[in-house]
This record gives C-alpha cells, sequence and structure tokens, in this order.
C-alpha cells in the first residue's frame, strides 16, 4: 500500500474520477456522490495535475475522456468492482449450506464440470463456491471445505476420505494419430507444472520404459485444459490422465497412441479440513464424490 499511495496521493480523487468516467459527467458522479459539481471538477483538476495529462475533454454541455482517461477509468473501474465484491461478501457470510469446493483446474473442467448437473439436480439446496488453481491450496487456512488434491496423501490438517488412482499414456487427435509415426518424430505438447510431482514427458518415458524422448516440446501451455485443446484441434501430441479425458476418448476427439502407459504414485484424493466440523451441504458433497469416484473405479 505504501507503494500505491506513493504513486497517487489522494484516493478520493481517484474515486470521483471512476465516478466521473462511469457516469460520462461531473454533475452525475456529483450527484452519486452527494458533493458539488464544483468539488468533483476540483478533484479531478487535482489528479490531472498530479498525473501530468488531462483524463478529460471539457465540451460545453459534455466531457469525453481522454485517451488516457479511458486507461484509468477502466483499471478502476476493475479494482472498484473486486474491492466491492470483496467487502459484500464479508459483509453477507455465505449461508451455511454452502460448500466452497477447490480443484486443480483440469480437475474442475474435465471431470467435475461435466458432473455437476446431476450433483445439483439430486440437492438443489447445496449453494456451491468453486475455487479452481493449480497453485495448491492449504486446508489449514484457505476456506475450503471439499478439496480434490492431485499428489500422495496424507497431507497435513486434512483427512483424506477417497482417492481416485490414474493412468496416463499418450493421446492426440485422429487425424495426427492416423500418421502412424512413432511418439518421437510427433510433435509433443507439454505443460509448465506448478506441483513437481505431476508427470512431465521426460519423466513419463522413463516410467513407462520408453526410450529417451530427446525431441523438445513443440508447444508449452501453463495450464493442462489448454494442453488438451491443442491436442484435440491437431497441434501435437499431450499426456492424458483417463480419469480427466475419458470424454474425448470416448466421443472421438482423442485417440490413445501405443499401448504404453503409466500408474502414477499420485492420485487424485478426495480431502476435508481436521480442522473444522463439516457442514450438511459439504457431507453430501463428499459422499457423492465418494460414490463417483468408486463409480469410476468399478
Amino acid at each position: 500500500m505504501a507503494g500505491f499511495r506513493g504513486a497517487v496521493s489522494s484516493l478520493s480523487a481517484l474515486a470521483t474520477f471512476e465516478a466521473a468516467a462511469r457516469l460520462v459527467g461531473f454533475t452525475r458522479a456529483a450527484e452519486e456522490l452527494g458533493v458539488t459539481q464544483a468539488a468533483v471538477s476540483r478533484q479531478i483538476k487535482l489528479l490531472e495535475t498530479e498525473l501530468n495529462t488531462p483524463l478529460f475533454i471539457r465540451g460545453h454541455r459534455k466531457v469525453e475522456l481522454t485517451p488516457a482517461g479511458l486507461m484509468l477509468a477502466r483499471a478502476l473501474t476493475g479494482a472498484f468492482d473486486q474491492v466491492a465484491e470483496a467487502i459484500d461478501i464479508l459483509r453477507h457470510p455465505a449461508a451455511a449450506n454452502t460448500v466452497t469446493f477447490g480443484a486443480t483446474l483440469g480437475f474442475m473442467h474435465f471431470w467435475l464440470l461435466p458432473r455437476l448437473p446431476a450433483f445439483r439436480a439430486a440437492h438443489p439446496e447445496v449453494q456451491l463456491r468453486l475455487v479452481s488453481q493449480d497453485s495448491g491450496f492449504d486446508m489449514r487456512r484457505d476456506p475450503i471445505d471439499v478439496l480434490i488434491h492431485y499428489g500422495k496423501v496424507p497431507i497435513d490438517g486434512t483427512r483424506c476420505l477417497a482417492r481416485l488412482p490414474d493412468v496416463v499414456f499418450p493421446v492426440a487427435s485422429p487425424r495426427l494419430a492416423g500418421l502412424d509415426r512413432p511418439l518421437d518424430q510427433l510433435p509433443l505438447i507439454g505443460c509448465e507444472w506448478l506441483e513437481p510431482s505431476w508427470l512431465s514427458w521426460r519423466r513419463w518415458a522413463q516410467l513407462a520404459g520408453h526410450p529417451p524422448l530427446q525431441k523438445a516440446n513443440s508447444l508449452r501451455f501453463s495450464q493442462y485444459t489448454d494442453a488438451i485443446y491443442a491436442a484435440v484441434g491437431g497441434e501435437g501430441v499431450a499426456l492424458g490422465w483417463r480419469s480427466l479425458i475419458a470424454p474425448h476418448l470416448q466421443d472421438g476427439r482423442l485417440v490413445r497412441l501405443g499401448n504404453e502407459q503409466v500408474t502414477p504414485e499420485e492420485s487424485h484424493n478426495l480431502l476435508v479440513p481436521t480442522t473444522r466440523t463439516q457442514g450438511r451441504g459439504a457431507r453430501k458433497l463428499t459422499a457423492w464424490l465418494e460414490e463417483a469416484f468408486a463409480a469410476q473405479q468399478a
């Protein structure tokens, strides 16, 4: 915050400018803020002097944003909206039946979302807040009620209710698979994993007993979802976690290459915090997830 206050001395001037930019007028901004039009004009003039650039083009009956004003307005509107949302959440805590669920982006996108309608139909009274991130969660600190963690257990501060093991193998589009070339001669799609235990092409080849892959990844993504959709589009070969990409294999968008596969030590683990008691909604979600994990392994 010290750096922010050093950049702009008046938060009030920023708030006044945001209102004038959003409402496209000093008079409307004054009405919303409960001040005079002259006060709005003074605050904006102060900000323009401090930034050493005009923010509005002032006409006889209207004002328009300059390019600099438009850039600042876009940044402020987004930032103020986030602050307003955070304050609203603090003022109105989630209902007792709201469940905060966390998972990686890949699991959320490929596994949970296709199954979500079934859960919501069975339990319409449960309100869900879904949080997806690949940087990991700490259930001792993060307000997560139910977590799917890909890795090894046990994990401090959690209790594991169920595990979903997985197998990993190369997948590609039917067109690319139809070329019938060795893996070394096909473009490989890699991911920049935040979690080192997740398989890279090099590690997969070692565990599968495949000869070392000398070819560098032709494409690299920071998100597994992007890597899979690139493979669907025929851009190369990706590593496929079977439990996540099963629908793509079933409908033919992806094809498995060869018979080599790896069963990692890691698994998709259903975790709940040991420091908090599960609410009714969380218990319903975990029971549903346990059944879904069991059905997928049957």
